[in-house]
Parts: C-alpha cells; sequence; structure tokens
C-alpha cells in the first residue's frame, strides 16, 4: 500500500516522522472527535524521495558553508529547484486521487488549505510558526504547484537562519504537507490556555476578527482581545478593536487580492458572541487537557459551527529574550516610550537610526540609552546601576552624586568644544518668537513636492543636516535639543524657591513654570473646542456627531449642506493639525489629514461637556497668580525685599525662563512631528508605485521592510516573493513585542521602584510616581488608543498606556489620569498640571489591572491608586 499519502483521519500524534507536527496533532484531534476539517497529508517520506531524486548536494554543502551575506542566494537557488520540477508521475496520482476523493459527493465547491507541516515544526522547543508555506482557495489545478511551493518554504532564507540559530541540522527537518477542506470563515482567531508572554496560568486569551485567520496571524489586522478567567470562563476583560482589513473566505472571479476592507458598520463590532466566546474557550481547554500543556489554537467559525485548524505547544518569549545576546548595559529611554510604548516597525526604525547620537540604539524597535558610553561622559562618581535607575526615572531632582577630579579636566575640554559647536544654536533659540518655526512648513511642502528626494534624502533635509544658511525656524530638531535648558532653569527655580521661601508648597516650581499661552498642542486643543462650538450651532451636525462612527459621520456632513460651514473648519483645522497622529513618532501611522476620525471622536467628546478649556486656562492662571501673592508675602521679611522685590523679580525671571523653554519643547516638536508627516508621504508614493507594479501585494507591508529592501524592489533586484516571508515574520514578531513591552532595561538590573498591587482597606492599592498633585475619585475609563476608543465622559478617570499631545484633548474630560508609563516631566504630567488636574504615571499594567467602570481614587500627591471592589446595591 503506497504510504506517501495518507488520511488525516489515519494519524496520531505518535506520527510526527511522517506527518510533520501540524499533520500529527491535527490527526491525533480528529480521530478522538474534534471538529478538525477532513483532508489528508502528503507525508514527509515523499518530500524525502523527491529532494533526493533533485540531487542537491553540491547545493546543499554551498549553503552550509555560506557566509551570512549569501545565504540568500544559496537559499534562491535550491527553492527554484524544489518548487520548479514536476512530480513523480505516482506520486502526483496519490495526490491527485486523494483530493478527488475528499471532494467527492460534497455537493457543493469545495477548496482547500494547503499547510506545510515540518517534521521539526511546532515541537515545543522549537517554533517555525509563520516560516513555512502556507496557501488557501487551492483547487485541483493548482494543488501540485502548491505542495512543491509548500517543500520550497522549508528553504526561505528566514526559515534557513532560524534552523541555523536553533542549532537544527538541516537534514534533520524534512516536510510533510496537510491538504485539509478549506473553513469559508465568517470568523476567525487564535487563543491561548495561557499567557503566552508571562506564561501565567489562571487566564485564557482570545483574539479574533473577521474572514479567515491570515489577517491575524500574518499580523494585519489587530483583533478583538478577550481575556477568561480559565475556572469559570468569566471574561476578565476585553477589547473591541478597528478591524480595517479581512482575508475573504471566497475569491471572486478575476480577484487577486485576498485581503479586502471591512465594511464600516462592522470595523468596531464586536466578532464574537458571548456563547462563541465560551465555545472558543472550552475547546481550547479541551486541546490542553488533551496534550497535557498549554497550547497556542487555531480556530474557525462558519455557519455557527465552531471548527479547529491546529494546535500546538505554546512558546512563550518573555522580555528577557528581547536583550538576548545584546552586549553591554542599556536602559530605555523613557521621553519616547512614555509617548509611544510600541516598538517601531522596521522601516521607521531603520530610518529613525540615522538621527541617533552616539550612546543611543535601538534594540527590537525601542530606543535605548548606553550605560556605560554616557556614564564616561560624565564628571561624576556614579555607579552603572546607579545612573541607569537615574536615567529611567527622568527626574526633575538632581541625585548629588560626587565630582570625580580625575575625569573633570578631559571633561571639561570636550563640554567646552561642544558649547562652541552649540554655541550659535543656544544664542539662536534664546528668544524666539511664537511663529519662529513657521517657516519650516513652507520647507516641508517643497521636499514633498520635490520628486527626485527619497524618504531617506528627505529625513537628511529636513531633520539631520540643515543648510547653513537656513533660517532656525527650519531646524526643529536642533531647536527641540537647545529646548532642554528647561531642566536647568527649573533646577535653578527650585533651589531659589527651597532658599527663601522653603514652607511654600511643594509643587511651586511646577505651577509657576506652567502656562499654555503659544504652546501649539493647547492651540490644538482649543481648535478642537471650536470645532465643537461649530458643531453645536447645527441640531443636524451635533447629531449626526453623537450618534454615527466618526468615519459615517464624515461621510454624511460631506454630504449634507447644512454641514458645509462645520465641513470647512474641519478643513481649516486639519491644515493646520493634520500632520498629528496617534503614535505620531511611527511613521506607518495615519495622520490626521488622511484619515480625521480621531479628531472627529475629541469634537463628539467636547459636545458632551460645558465645560470649555479657557474655563481651566483660567483655575490654573489664578492658582498660579496666588501662588506668586504667596511667594511675595514670604519673601517681604528679607532685607531689602518689600523696597526692590529683586528675590522676587528673579524668581519670576527664572520661571519665565522654564515656561519659555518647555514652550519651545513642544512647539519644535509639533514640527519635527511634520517632518515625519513628509516620511510618511513619501513612503506612501513608493508603496503606491510598488503594488501598481506587483512587486507588494498589501498596503502596509512596506513598513515591514528595510529602506535597502524598499530601495531593491524599486531598482528591480528584489521582488515579491524574495519579501513576502520577511514581512510575514517581522509582522508577527512585532505583534509579540507589543503585547510585551519593553524591558526597562538590558544587561542590568533595576530595582522595583513601586511594589506591586496590595490590599489595603478592602481595596487594591497601585503604586507609581506623582505627576500632578490633587485626589481625586471617579469610575475609570480605560482608553489603549484614542482613535479606537473614542469615548470618555465628563468626570471619568482617563486610564491608558501612554500618552501623547494627540491624547490632550481628552484630558479636557477627565477628571484624573493614570498612565502605564512616564515621568514628572513627560507630556500627561505636564498637561494634567495645566488643567489642574491629580496625574500618577508608571503605574504598572494599569490597563490591566484597571477595568473600565471600576470606582477608583487617584491621590496626585503621594502617586498612588486605589482600586474599590465592587459594590452590590440593595
Amino acid at each position: 500500500m503506497d504510504t506517501s499519502v495518507l488520511d488525516l483521519d489515519r494519524l496520531t500524534v505518535a506520527d510526527t516522522a511522517i506527518a510533520g507536527g501540524k499533520g500529527a496533532n491535527l490527526g491525533e484531534l480528529l480521530g478522538k472527535g474534534f471538529p478538525v476539517p477532513p483532508g489528508f497529508v502528503v507525508c514527509a517520506g515523499a518530500y524525502a524521495s523527491y529532494l533526493g531524486s533533485l540531487e542537491l548536494g553540491a547545493e546543499l554543502l554551498q549553503l552550509r558553508n555560506a557566509p551570512p551575506e549569501e545565504i540568500t542566494q544559496c537559499c534562491s537557488v535550491i527553492r527554484s529547484r524544489v518548487e520548479g520540477q514536476d512530480l513523480p508521475t505516482g506520486l502526483a496520482e496519490a495526490i491527485t486521487g486523494a483530493h478527488a476523493r475528499l471532494i467527492e459527493n460534497r455537493g457543493r465547491g469545495i477548496v482547500c488549505a494547503v499547510r506545510s507541516s515540518a517534521t521539526a515544526e511546532d515541537l515545543g522547543a522549537a517554533s517555525f510558526a509563520g516560516q513555512h508555506g502556507t496557501y488557501y482557495y487551492v483547487d485541483a489545478a493548482q494543488l501540485l504547484k502548491k505542495v512543491r511551493q509548500c517543500w520550497g518554504s522549508l528553504w526561505s532564507p528566514e526559515a534557513v537562519s532560524y534552523r541555523m540559530t536553533h542549532g537544527i541540522d538541516h537534514a534533520s527537518v524534512s516536510m510533510a504537507v496537510v491538504v485539509q477542506e478549506m473553513i469559508a470563515s465568517e470568523v476567525s482567531g487564535v487563543s491561548f490556555t495561557a499567557n503566552p508572554v508571562t506564561g501565567a496560568r489562571d487566564e485564557v486569551i482570545i483574539e479574533s476578527s473577521w474572514g479567515m485567520g491570515a489577517a491575524i496571524v500574518d499580523g494585519r489586522v489587530t483583533p478583538d482581545r478577550y481575556v477568561l478567567e480559565r475556572g469559570d470562563l468569566r471574561v476578565r476583560t476585553q477589547r473591541v478593536s478597528d478591524k480595517k482589513l479581512m482575508v475573504t473566505s471566497r475569491l471572486e472571479a478575476g480577484q487577486a487580492a485576498r485581503l479586502d476592507e471591512v465594511p464600516n458598520a462592522k470595523r468596531r463590532q464586536e466578532s464574537l458572541t458571548p456563547a462563541m466566546v465560551r465555545t472558543v474557550a472550552q475547546w481550547s481547554l479541551k486541546c490542553e487537557s488533551h496534550f497535557g500543556k498549554p497550547q497556542d489554537v487555531e480556530w474557525a467559525v462558519c455557519d455557527g459551527n465552531f471548527y479547529l485548524l491546529q494546535s500546538r505547544p505554546i512558546t512563550v518569549m518573555g522580555r528577557e529574550d528581547i536583550g538576548r545576546d545584546i552586549q553591554g548595559k542599556y536602559v530605555v529611554f523613557k521621553p519616547l516610550v512614555e509617548n509611544f510604548s510600541d516598538p517601531l516597525t522596521p522601516l521607521t526604525e531603520d530610518l529613525m537610526t540615522r538621527l541617533l547620537p552616539p550612546g543611543i540604539r535601538f534594540i527590537r524597535g525601542w530606543v535605548y540609552l548606553d550605560v556605560e558610553a554616557i556614564r564616561r561622559l560624565l564628571p561624576f562618581k556614579v555607579s552603572a546601576e546607579a545612573l541607569a535607575e537615574h536615567l529611567y526615572s527622568v527626574s526633575k531632582d538632581f541625585p548629588g552624586w560626587k565630582i570625580s577630579l580625575a575625569r573633570l579636566p578631559a571633561l571639561l575640554v570636550m563640554g567646552f568644544i561642544f558649547f562652541l559647536v552649540y554655541a550659535v544654536l543656544l544664542l539662536r533659540t534664546r528668544s524666539l518668537p511664537d511663529d519662529a518655526l513657521g517657516s519650516f512648513r513652507t520647507l516641508c511642502e517643497t521636499v514633498v513636492a520635490d520628486p527626485s528626494l527619497g524618504p531617506a534624502d528627505a529625513l537628511v533635509r529636513l531633520l539631520l543636516l540643515p543648510r547653513l544658511a537656513d533660517p532656525v525656524g527650519n531646524m526643529p530638531l536642533l531647536v527641540n535639543l537647545a529646548s532642554f535648558r528647561f531642566m536647568s532653569w527649573m533646577r535653578m527655580l527650585k533651589r531659589l524657591i527651597r532658599r527663601w521661601a522653603p514652607d511654600l508648597r511643594d509643587d511651586a516650581e511646577t505651577v509657576l513654570g506652567s502656562g499654555s499661552e503659544g504652546v501649539l498642542s493647547a492651540e490644538m486643543g482649543r481648535g478642537i473646542w471650536a470645532l465643537a462650538l461649530e458643531a453645536n450651532r447645527s441640531a443636524r451636525v451635533r447629531q449626526t456627531l453623537l450618534t454615527h462612527s466618526p468615519e459615517r459621520a464624515l461621510a454624511e456632513l460631506k454630504g449634507n449642506a447644512e454641514a458645509q460651514d462645520f465641513v470647512h473648519r474641519l478643513d481649516a483645522f486639519l491644515a493646520i493639525n493634520g500632520h498629528r497622529a496617534i503614535k505620531e513618532f511611527e511613521l506607518r501611522s495615519p495622520r490626521w489629514d488622511e484619515n480625521p476620525a480621531a479628531v472627529l471622536g475629541m469634537i463628539r467628546n467636547y459636545l458632551l461637556i460645558e465645560s470649555a478649556p479657557s474655563i481651566h486656562e483660567r483655575k490654573a492662571a489664578e492658582a498660579r497668580a496666588q501662588l506668586i501673592h504667596e511667594l511675595q508675602t514670604r519673601l517681604e521679611p528679607l532685607p531689602l525685599e518689600r523696597a526692590l522685590r529683586l528675590r522676587l523679580r528673579l524668581i519670576l525671571f527664572v520661571a519665565e525662563r522654564v515656561r519659555y523653554f518647555l514652550k519651545m519643547r513642544e512647539n519644535s516638536r509639533f514640527y519635527h512631528i511634520m517632518g515625519f508627516g513628509v516620511l510618511r508621504k513619501k513612503i506612501l508614493r513608493i508603496e503606491s508605485e510598488l503594488m501598481r507594479q506587483g512587486k507588494l501585494k498589501c498596503k502596509d507591508d512596506i513598513f515591514f521592510l528595510h529602506m535597502d529592501e524598499v530601495t531593491g524592489l524599486q531598482a528591480g533586484r528584489l521582488a515579491w516573493l524574495e519579501v513576502e516571508d520577511r514581512i510575514r515574520e517581522r509582522r508577527i514578531l512585532h505583534i509579540r513585542l507589543c503585547k510585551m513591552g519593553p524591558p526597562k532595561a538590558i544587561g542590568i538590573e533595576l530595582p522595583e521602584k513601586y511594589a506591586p498591587a496590595t490590599q489595603h482597606e478592602g481595596a487594591t492599592l497601585l503604586q507609581g510616581q506623582p505627576a500632578s498633585p490633587g485626589a481625586y475619585e471617579g469610575r475609570a475609563r480605560v482608553i489603549l488608543d484614542p482613535s479606537i476608543d473614542l469615548e470618555l465622559k465628563p468626570g471619568e478617570v482617563l486610564v491608558a498606556p501612554y500618552t501623547d499631545p494627540a491624547w490632550t484633548p481628552l484630558f479636557l474630560t477627565a477628571g484624573a489620569a493614570v498612565v502605564e508609563v512616564g515621568s514628572y516631566l513627560s507630556h500627561a504630567g505636564t498637561v494634567a498640571r495645566e488643567f489642574g488636574m491629580p496625574c500618577v504615571v508608571d503605574v504598572a499594567e494599569a490597563t490591566q489591572s484597571i477595568r473600565t467602570g471600576d470606582r477608583i481614587a487617584v491621590d496626585g500627591n503621594l502617586g498612588s491608586v486605589r482600586i474599590f471592589p465592587q459594590r452590590t446595591d440593595a
């Protein structure tokens, strides 16, 4: 009997050597009554025989001895031989015969999914997920070709490199191919019977989206996410995402692409019913029970029926893996992470690397500071551990380290040289008018219109190497660096106050140094408020914004004659602020002028409140005036102060310098983000052209390439087949990294500054860092992404993973803020102090510990957050 092709129901978990990990697991589950689609396996022995007939000995030897730069070419030669030759007649007939039996008497058209099943795949210690071929919509005419392509994927550069890295001999790995009826899924997803990041066994995690699961597995969509209590399968937390794309379960005649846009009405609709969430969890736990270890399960739902598509052991990747093989001591660059906690995509990282000075580098998409390199530049006696802790905390207080006399002379010479180079910039930025950087907008428009400048050239012209004759307004990144003088002025302000008025309130220097006049991010908030006022003038416009999703609301408003005044004002707002975005350091992030949905969501929030931004600003100004009066009263008893007021004048002058440089910091960021918007425009034009030429297949893929790969595609040195696997693997890695967040330090241990959650007087106590004083109690609203989670009711406590200037309007609605990352000087703290609201930052896992609707108390003086137990009203 021919054993080169076997039906799935004849296989068990013991057959990994002939059916591969995927085939053996599916056969085991199908035989035990699990809802696995029927199919068959082209066994590994068939691949081995076929590979032997190709006589690739010389090519395999060359690959084994190839230096890294030649691996891709060696793989290409082997892969083209594997995929290009016809199968032996007997094997081809066995495969087509098994396929005919699979589809006969089914009463409807059946297409198949053809998936690789390597004999070293899905075995716990090694995970090849995403590296080997998977093909959908396969009919009889395509079947043999797709089997060869699955075999060929074993020789992709990514799969070969993975085997080399993990010490897996190429000769020890063979390839079976699973052919199954393709489930035309309406909803699909993955589930984990333990946390794949932490390994925690007390929860089940389910991720789901519309269409077929490839959109999730390949990282092309942010799925809905459900976290369930393992014991009773109660939903602990859930997040309904903006599911923009889906892989369709059927290809129409002539349709080449399988990735479609999700209809607007379904994008933010829950993809699973509560009953189906429970069904997915139950079957996933049954898989774990059967195999005896936590499982990563792929599944689909079609016509209300649940199907298991794959079950394999979970491969846990923790934060400690991020820094593996990294030499040196690094601490995360918190001023950037506190504005954007996700890692940058490969293309963004590639371009932004050119902006980094020595001592700063990217690791897995996050920016890290080289602790030892910075320590060598400091004239202090300080350990690497103490320096790393200070760099991470971004404290406004100087730690008081002792001077190292041995280092001082050389560092003074270096500092003097640096000052000479830097002095011109310091002088040019000491007293800039508010509109000094306005010329940069004209420069951006010129660069956008110049077709000879690619993304890298535009980066150099706009941000890296401005021309000597340029006005200082054309140098926003350098102006931003010069603005960090505010830290020195802030320290001086604190010392003066503590010397002459030691009993003044603890945050006196912060209140005196605050003020939003001329700050562009504050002007942006006022602009959104003005749009809300315009919307309120028309009952039709107001109703449309309050009752429809932002995308649908915009379409309706543009077609409504009564709304044209509002639409024109919106266009005027976007003409100024359209380059802003959520996660705006990431070039992949759509800008507001591309999709103003986030702006419309903020306008909707403003329609729900009655207080204007000016009320908060007036309160802050009144608090500042009252503090100045208190300061004056405390200073008057000092010698000559009542007559000359020299101390008060000096303190107010220093406070004005703090406000000036803080404003410069915010405004220069407004403009260098505009430069990032120019880079995105350049990249999107290249992407459009590459898609037109068929060199890229899907929007957004370009951001998972490096710049040299993009230019390679443009020049014809690379083709789609050579980058497809790289894109898929990088997308998968990016999703996993996003779920973990960056480790605080690499190569060095940082002490845990704040204790984990504890119980205190019946409430759960979370500890963080105080960023804005005051106390507030209210209902929590967890917002992970303000472009999706648009609703924040007046008085609710904003709970967020991070914030950046695009979040500013939400602070007007909130009663207090709790943020997972950040420091006293972060955006969240700065804005909260301007609005006079309590804020606590650096609260680890706040968005997981706190649920929307929880009653919480925020203490911005102590840096604590209390979560009260749910009350049952009589």
